[in-house]
């Protein structure tokens, strides 16, 4: 069964291979006899034939003579003439019409709907007008190349959708903007040696799909930035042999499928770094003919594609190591025909080694690197018309060269210069006598003195003779070169320079390389000795030797001894200088010399015992500022105690109640006498916490305000008993000075009346202490809240259970016949509990001393009399040094007693052990007298 269905199958098939050869044959011999039919068209048109089954093509001969049968499709026709008659193309679907001076498509052919191909190129067509092509419909490819075309209308290419458009070799000058908007497939568009000057933004937005655009060879003088943007599947680009000087920033961003760039041959001077930083898929660039001096390092850092670089005829003059950076994968390099070039840095190929074409003919190079020997797949080498040098910098090519023709390299002529002999390049090179660098002499290690001269050496045996270069310890460094035509390893390095490739600008210098390489120090100093660093090279190897300076040691003990006597002499004079300039102080402040010679100096002067006083008063200040806040601080403190106290008894209350009003509830006879027995007891209970809480509250605050006002009254009193001590002094002295017989005016004149009137404050330091003593107090009396406390506690009262009033609400509540505070009800304690021992208002006999003196001073509006000046400080502490810190402490008792004989031990027991008077409020007020007596004794 399966041999069976076999041969059905190989016979079916043969016989459908027969069928189809039957059919062409058939086709075949219609078109033979139709040529058979019209003999006389046949005889008349010998200049056409069929070249292939299909295919005609005619020459030399007119359109009307022109028989094309229903098979043939495609026509190549070269010079034909249709100046009578039109070309019927009813049955083509390529027509090739090139050289026969036809000047309007849309009379020389008819029927072109079918219409595939039609190139038209090398004709006399002069101008398209609008809706020229609208009839060929299904056409794909059209070449109007080589044509006079210098006008293109705006619809000329309405209902064309073609792929491939040839507008090269005419003589267009300016194109309408988005001409080619109907053909929105168009992929390949030639635009090339026309007179073309701009290229507008956003010209190819409809053509997206273009891959291959020829602008070369235009008047193209620049590009916007959005020229391009819009053909992102743009694969090959050229705008060579235009008029471009700079590309536009960003050009070439959207372009990131590129793969082939030309802009050979534009009067280019600069291309900056990031011009191809969008051409990430970049595989052949030509920059040739170019006005570039330099390569721009940077320009091939975003092309790692790239393949093929092109670089000729340009003003560069050197490449260096790194410009290749960025393209590993370079396999052809090109740089042909640069006449300045002269150098190839060392390293150049070291970043490409995957080069496999290299072309350096044409240039002006006189040696090649050994780096070049690096290149393991190189297959071509065309270094020809080359100023060849053939000395030791190319030793290293003939063994190279010899080893790389087993590898069947291709190489150009070798010839060493451009009157050489051809070819002899490897044989020159092969006999020179190159030998290495070796050490023959250097300088010993020697001990130079200070201030001499030393001169280090290093000789070497080589040829070419090497170049050196010296390093001190100080990393300054030093090159010479004995044939300035063989440049150095060194060779862009300044003569002499620093660490950091500054050059050292010293004239003359204190060291420098003679003429035959040895290094000269004059006037060596301590910094000269170490290390010198010695490196000699040249083409064939490089070496480094070290050299020793020591300095004397007797020269060394002799800085020591010179830098001992200096410095105590600096010692000394800086001594003298500081005792001169205490000593001018001194005599200035002693006689007072700026206070009689100079106005300005006088102004706004402060003595120093006015300054003790401002710095005395200061400190009273800051202690009375920190009572005062621990003062507040113990206030609060015992403020939250009383009220969670409260909270407590009135919790236990409610629960004690609420526990035997639940066991009553079961009695219905007894249970309603006794449940009102008991809600009278809690209520009493309840009253009684609250009056209690109530009294320590009013209480506390009473204590606080007491405490309160004395510390505040504190700096007022020590100010008006320094006032009253120095008062008391100053006449006890003007009585002493008075009652002396001894006072003359030579006395005077001798320094003891000086002395005398020292111990006495001057009027105006009277006047400027009494002003800051003044400006004091009145501070004193703006310290409370005087705003703030009387409306914030006002308020707060009204939602607080516990109301404190503060001074303000005391006194206005007396002063004014209706409470502010009406309806709302408020617990009072009357009878205030009784002060403690330490609270009495008198302390001791200096602080009763100080409240008369304070009385005494106050004026009714509560400010202090001016008329009151302040003693020497001095004096004040001296006199308070002479009592006893126990005659104060007993002084202070005796006192304490004898005006309050109510205060007796039962009087204060009885105090104590009442029920109705609280426990002190804090414990840190309870030493009084103590803290007095300290102050006065700093004071």
């Amino acid at each position: 069964m399966g041999n069976f269905n076999r041969l059905t199958h190989v016979g079916v098939v043969s016989f459908t291979w027969i069928v189809i050869v039957l059919l062409n044959l058939k086709d075949f011999a219609t078109a033979a006899s139709q040529l058979r039919v019209d003999g006389k068209s046949t005889e008349q048109t010998q200049n056409c034939k069929i070249a292939e089954r299909y295919l005609i093509k005619c020459s030399n001969v007119d359109a009307k003579e022109i028989f094309i049968p229903p098979a043939v499709n495609i026509a190549e026709l070269v010079n034909v003439t249709a100046r009578e008659s039109k070309l019927d193309a009813q049955n083509l679907r390529k027509l090739m019409w090139t050289s026969s001076d036809v000047q309007d498509v849309r009379t020389a052919i008819v029927n072109p709907k079918n219409l595939k191909l039609l190139d038209v190129s090398m004709n006399q067509m002069v101008k398209l007008v609008d809706e020229h092509f609208v009839q060929y419909e299904n056409l794909k490819k059209m070449n109007l190349s080589f044509n006079h075309i210098n006008d293109i209308q705006k619809l000329t290419f309405k209902g064309l959708d073609l792929r491939e458009l040839d507008l090269s070799h005419n003589y267009l000058i300016a194109i309408p903007f988005q001409v080619f908007h109907p053909m929105q497939n168009l992929t390949i568009l030639d635009l090339s040696y026309n007179n073309i000057v701009k290229i507008l933004d956003h010209f190819f937005k409809f053509n997206r799909y273009i891959e291959i655009l020829h602008l070369n060879n235009n008047k193209l003088a620049n590009f916007t930035s959005n020229a391009l943007a819009d053909l992102q599947n743009l694969c090959i680009l050229d705008i060579s042999h235009n008029s471009l000087q700079f590309f536009s920033k960003g050009i070439f961003d959207s372009l990131e499928n590129l793969e082939y760039l030309n802009v050979a041959f534009n009067p280019i001077v600069n291309i900056p770094s990031g011009t191809f930083r969008g051409l990430h898929n970049l595989r052949t660039l030509n920059l040739s003919g170019t006005k570039i001096s330099t390569f721009p390092f940077g320009v091939l850092h975003f092309s790692p594609e790239l393949e093929t670089l092109i670089i000729d005829e340009t003003n560069i003059e050197e490449f260096h190591n790194s410009e290749l950076l960025g393209v590993p994968k370079l396999r052809k390099l090109y740089m042909r025909q640069n006449k300045k070039l002269k150098k190839i840095e060392s390293y150049l190929f070291s970043d490409t080694p995957l080069i496999e074409d290299l072309d350096l003919s044409g240039n002006s190079l006189t040696f090649l690197h050994k780096s070049l020997a690096n290149l393991t797949h190189l297959k071509y080498l065309n270094i020809s018309n080359n100023p060849w040098a053939c000395d030791c910098r190319m030793f290293w090519f003939a063994p190279w060269i010899e080893s790389k023709r087993k590898s069947n390299i291709t190489l150009s002529d070798l010839s060493c210069g451009p009157y050489a002999y051809p070819n002899e390049m490897l044989d020159t090179l092969k006999h020179l006598n190159c030998i290495a660098p070796n050490i023959v002499f250097k300088t010993p290690t020697k001990q130079y003195r200070l201030r001499s001269d030393a001169l280090l050496e290093c000789r070497y045996s080589a040829n070419p003779p090497p170049s050196i270069t010296w390093i001190t310890p100080t990393r300054e460094v030093f090159h010479w070169n004995p044939d300035p035509a063989i440049p150095g390893v060194f060779e862009k390095h300044p003569h002499a320079h620093d660490y950091f490739m500054v050059p050292m600008r010293v004239i003359p210098p204190r060291i420098q390389v003679l003429d035959n390489g040895t290094l000269l120090i004059k006037n060596v100093t301590r910094e000269d000795c170490g290390r010198y660093i010695c490196y000699a090279s040249n083409p064939i190897a490089n070496t480094t030797d070290n050299v020793l300076l020591h300095i004397d040691p007797a020269d060394w003990n002799y800085v020591r001894i010179i830098s001992l006597i200096v410095g105590a002499q600096c010692a000394a004079g800086f001594l003298g200088l500081t005792l001169i300039v205490q000593f001018l102080r001194y005599l200035i402040n002693r006689f007072g010399l700026f206070d009689n010679f100079c106005s300005f100096c006088k102004r706004d002067r402060v003595s120093p015992r006015a300054k003790q006083i401002y710095a005395m008063l200061d400190n009273i200040e800051q202690y009375k500022s920190q009572q005062l806040e621990r003062l507040k601080d113990n206030y609060a403190q015992q403020v939250t105690r009383i009220r969670d106290n409260c909270n407590q008894q009135m919790e236990w209350i409610q629960s004690s109640y609420q526990s035997q009003a639940k066991h009553l509830k079961d009695f219905r006879d007894i249970g309603t006498a006794h449940l009102s027995t008991l809600r009278g007891q809690y209520q009493d209970q309840v009253k009684k916490v609250r009056d209690y809480s109530t009294g320590q509250l009013n209480w506390v605050r009473e204590n606080y305000i007491f405490q309160r006002n004395k510390i505040r009254k504190f700096s007022a009193h020590k100010v008006l008993q320094l006032r009253e001590t120095y008062k008391y002094q100053q006449q006890t002295l003007n009585k002493v000075l008075e009652n002396l017989p001894s006072l003359y005016f030579e006395n005077c004149r001798a320094g003891t009346c000086g002395r005398a009137e020292s111990l006495v404050m001057e009027n105006n330091e009277v006047e400027s202490i009494d002003v800051y003593i003044k400006a004091k107090i009145e501070k004193l009396a703006e310290l409370d809240e005087i705003n703030t406390e009387s409306n914030t506690d006002l308020t707060q009262s009204r939602l607080s259970l516990y109301y404190t009033p503060t001074e303000r609400s005391l006194g206005s509540e007396i002063a004014s016949p209706t409470s502010p505070l009406a309806g709302v009800h408020i617990n009072y304690i009357k009878d205030t509990p009784d002060p403690l021992f330490l609270e009495q208002p008198c302390t001791s006999k200096y602080a009763l001393l100080r409240d008369r003196q304070l009385e005494a001073a106050i004026l009714p509006n509560g400010s202090i009399s001016s008329h009151t000046s302040i003693p020497n400080l001095k004096i004040l502490v001296d006199v308070e040094k002479n009592i006893t810190q126990a005659e104060k402490t007993r002084a202070s008792k005796l006192r304490f007693l004898s005006d309050n004989p109510e205060c007796t031990a039962e009087k204060n027991l009885q105090i104590y052990s009442s029920k109705s008077v609280p426990p002190p409020p804090y414990s840190d007020q309870d030493d009084d007298f103590e803290e007095d007596l300290r102050l006065e004794t700093v004071l």
